[in-house]
């Protein structure tokens, strides 16, 4: 009995100086890793790292932390960023924001409040910590600039999984119910206030092909940056108003699209009107743009509804033969 009683003391023993011993092995990887950033020219300040959570986890928590990035001109600030993973699973880590932090470039400062915003992130530490999947859950999320404007959502999802057998094509899902778009937009698409004030339901689901993993160098130097993207769907209703797209298109590296998009629009006219008082509509193309796509909607068999595809190629987008506009640029900065 008193050997039995010897081993497990001395089991324990080695256990709690195991978790302490892990504990700042942690805490100093971090510190390191900080300094790091602040060694290549970030801007890098925190009032301390520590490390709690023992028996059953490792909780990091970094106090008044503030990164600053030069390349690219980002800053984030947070009063306490908390990481935790249980003692038996270092690959699972999960994120947890505090209720108010900020993400500044050099055109404006976004405040961010939330009452729950936490990821979970399964990781692979022998492939430089890259993402296998991600979940992230937003409640009571606003956004407010400094530029004026502010947004918010009553409930908000994000998932991004790694498929087998590759190492950088992702599904990614997103999720937002009661989206109350941004105040300027709002005024702009709808200066009557006929439409709720709220979005119910914003989704969407594509699959991401990126030129390189999301790992730590994410972070550390440039963003991968998507080279395909396998549309299935994007979604959102507002009031009478329906739009849903789904397509795919291959991205060069300059960030140009090229592929095919389909749209389906309900109540279009309206949408038009909405685009045109946004100023997204030159007014000398309302009527031009709403005879061509009122024939297109007459051969659905239903003038309220369009369905169209529209061919984006090489930065430009066309119409059928016709192009219409230039298209967007998909860089991650």
């Amino acid at each position: 009995m008193k050997r039995l009683l010897g081993w497990v003391t001395g089991f324990a023993a080695l256990a709690v100086a195991g978790w302490f011993g892990w504990a700042a092995l942690t805490e100093r990887t971090v510190q390191n890793w900080l300094d790091a950033r602040e060694a290549e020219g970030w801007v890098v300040s925190r009032r301390d790292v520590t490390v709690a959570g023992f028996p059953s986890a490792f909780e990091t928590r970094i106090a008044e932390l503030s990164l600053a990035d030069p390349a690219t001109g980002l800053a984030w600030a947070a009063p306490l960023f908390i990481i935790r993973h249980a003692t038996w699973d270092p690959s699972r880590i999960e994120a947890i924001w505090p209720a108010t932090h900020t993400v500044a470039s050099p055109f404006e400062t976004l405040t961010i409040t939330a009452q729950r915003l936490q990821s979970v992130l399964d990781l692979r530490p022998s492939a430089g910590l890259a993402l296998d999947a991600l979940r992230t859950e937003m409640l009571d999320l606003r956004i407010d600039s400094s530029l004026g404007w502010s947004s918010q959502l009553a409930q908000g999802r994000l998932e991004m999984t790694r498929q087998e057998g590759s190492e950088a094509h992702y599904a990614i899902a997103f999720e937002a119910s009661d989206l109350i778009p941004a105040t300027q937009i709002a005024r702009l698409l709808d200066p009557a206030g006929l439409l709720p004030e709220a979005i119910p339901i914003v989704r969407s689901e594509a699959m991401v092909r990126f030129d390189r993993p999301w790992d730590i160098s994410a972070i550390e130097t440039t963003r991968p940056q998507p080279t395909r993207i396998d549309l299935t769907e994007a979604r959102a209703e507002w009031g009478a108003l329906m739009l849903r797209l789904s397509g795919a298109v291959d991205i060069d590296d300059q960030g140009r699209p090229t592929g095919e998009v389909a749209i389906r629009a309900q109540n279009w006219p309206e949408m038009l009107a909405m685009a045109e008082r946004s100023g997204l509509l030159p007014a000398s193309m309302r009527q031009a743009a709403e005879s061509a796509l009122g024939f297109l909607a007459g051969l659905s068999g239903r003038r309220e509804d369009l369905d169209v595809t529209l061919r984006l190629d090489q930065g430009f987008v066309f119409l059928g033969p016709l192009p219409i506009g230039e298209g967007p640029r998909l860089r991650l900065r």
